[in-house]
């Protein structure tokens, strides 16, 4: 893979800015100082897992390993399934984290991920295993192979994300100003605050309306009664012409302030530039890797989430792309993105169709339709699909890294604390949204060995204009969290964990 060609490619058809190599150096040179440092402290076991040449030894990471031919030499690397939470503009964290696993040797064999993680997974599927044997255009003097996050992580500091909010006028800056100070404000909370504005205004006009035509006006207490009723049905009114306006004319009849147009656009050239056009061609790219002791049933997978709102159905694409789409290997892969991103009301709903058909062929039909937004209402980390049910041992692990605290929190207290109504609320939605996901890692002992949460509390997940400062900041984040997996995670005990729990349940099959 030409990644200069392709770097250069892309500012040309202004799918990135035109930016420079060296900022895309000091992001990956400030992630090696910090590995570096935390090795060279003396207070980390890394230091005993890494080799002369700063790569891990294969054996704490897997038992299975891919093969690479560098410079007539065939390098043993260990191998992780990876799945990836999503979270809005967090997502620039799993690209510090994936680049740290890349570094030390660590080579991805399937992908899971929703929304951004699922962005994140389909770019890591798509790039060529090549770029591993080839001298990384990032550092000078060529001094070492590539990555594959090196090159996402020049596409995101180059691309202006909030060209994805195409709303314009009003609207939209109502959208950017919401948006831009979101901070840890919930949907619900900034729901409440604009209906309790609303209403306070509504109150405060029929009272002052009344209070000017009762005091220039002696009415009797029938007269009063039916001003009141009057009023009062002018008001319902008024409440139901503003949700009109409110759901209709401003989000649309696919109840979305943004059209999504500039995303899909914006993945479908990439991917185009990476070679990759339809579905069949991604999963071809995926198979290239040199998985030494693969069999027959060992394709690699790629499982994005998508949440099904006509159907009321969690969808793993490209999976369960038939159930939609009569010729799915022509889909393009940019729709499942499509559809696992679309946050509801900030984007339009996703509906298949036969705009997603890469060729122009006989069978580009629709076999059901549906919306859909984003995986995250239903499951936004959906590691469950590569744990092993067969009762086989794992030849490698699965690493997932969330953007948000999912695990159980360990309260010992014996009372309830006090509640509001709207925490209530919330905590209503969140048990239902997070049910899926939670039901596994709660139930599962050794999920603590493979998964890391990116510390993103400082962060603004809605910012679509973050500034470069802020995008380093949480790519250091993500290389923390990258750091803390390599740290606590030895395949030699996660095995062990593994039989015990293979042990016990073959026993209650007996």
């Amino acid at each position: 893979m030409d990644v200069a060609h392709f770097i250069a490619k892309a500012a040309q058809e202004k799918l990135i800015k035109t930016g420079s190599i060296e900022s895309t150096h000091d992001f990956l040179k400030e992630a090696d100082l910090k590995l570096e440092a935390v090795v060279n402290s003396g207070n980390s076991v890394l230091s005993k897992k890494l080799q002369d040449n700063g790569e891990i030894h294969p054996s704490y990471i897997s038992k299975a390993y891919a093969l690479e031919h560098i410079n007539g030499r065939v390098l043993k690397r260990p191998m992780a399934d990876l799945v990836q939470q999503g979270g809005g503009m967090y997502g620039i964290a799993l690209l510090g984290y994936t680049y740290i696993l890349e570094k030390v040797g660590i080579r991805f064999y399937s992908y899971g991920g929703t929304s951004a993680g699922a962005i994140n997974a389909t770019f890591l599927a798509a790039i060529s295993n090549k770029v591993y044997t080839q001298k990384s255009i990032f550092f000078k003097d060529n001094e070492r192979e590539g990555t594959k996050s090196e090159i996402l992580t020049h596409i995101i500091i180059n691309t202006d994300f909030s060209s994805f909010m195409e709303r314009e006028g009003v609207v939209g800056k109502l959208q950017r100003m919401l948006f831009k100070n979101f901070g840890g404000v919930s949907y619900l909370s900034a729901f409440g605050l604009i209906s309790a504005v609303i209403g306070f205004l509504l109150i405060f006009i029929y009272s002052l309306f009344g209070l000017v035509y009762r005091s220039s006006n002696g009415f009797t207490g029938f007269e009063l009664r039916t001003y009141d009723f009057f009023l009062g049905t002018l008001n319902v009114l008024a409440v139901g012409i503003l949700f009109y306006v409110f759901f209709i004319r401003i989000l649309g009849k696919r109840f979305g302030l943004n059209k999504g147009e500039v995303f899909f656009k914006w993945c479908n050239g990439l991917l185009h530039l990476l070679d990759i056009f339809r579905t069949d061609g991604l999963m071809s790219r995926m198979a290239e890797i040199d998985f030494h002791q693969r069999t027959k049933n060992d394709a690699p997978r790629l499982v994005l989430i998508a949440s099904n709102l006509t159907h009321n159905r969690i969808v793993k694409f490209p999976d369960r792309a038939p159930d939609y789409w009569h010729n799915p290997s022509n889909v393009m892969p940019s729709a499942y993105l499509r559809a696992s991103m679309s946050l509801p009301f900030i984007f339009e709903v996703f509906v298949p169709g036969t705009q997603h058909y890469y060729q122009d062929e006989p069978n580009n039909t629709i076999e059901k339709e549906a919306r859909f937004v984003d995986g995250g209402m239903l499951s936004n980390f959906p590691i469950r699909e590569f744990h092993r049910m067969d009762g086989k041992l794992p030849r490698f692990p699965t690493f997932g890294v969330l953007l948000s605290k999912l695990r159980e929190d360990k309260n010992t207290k014996k009372t309830l604390e006090k509640s509001s109504l709207l925490s209530y609320v919330i905590s209503y939605l969140k048990t239902f949204r997070y049910f899926y996901d939670k039901d596994f890692i709660n139930t599962s002992r050794e999920i603590e060995k493979r998964v890391v949460t990116v510390d993103t509390k400082d962060f603004n997940w809605l910012d679509f204009w973050m500034d470069q400062p802020t995008k380093k900041k949480l790519f250091m984040k993500g290389v923390d969290a990258a750091i803390e997996q390599l740290e606590k995670f030895d395949w030699s005990d996660y095995i062990k964990i593994r039989e015990e729990e293979l042990k016990e349940t073959q026993s209650m099959k007996l």
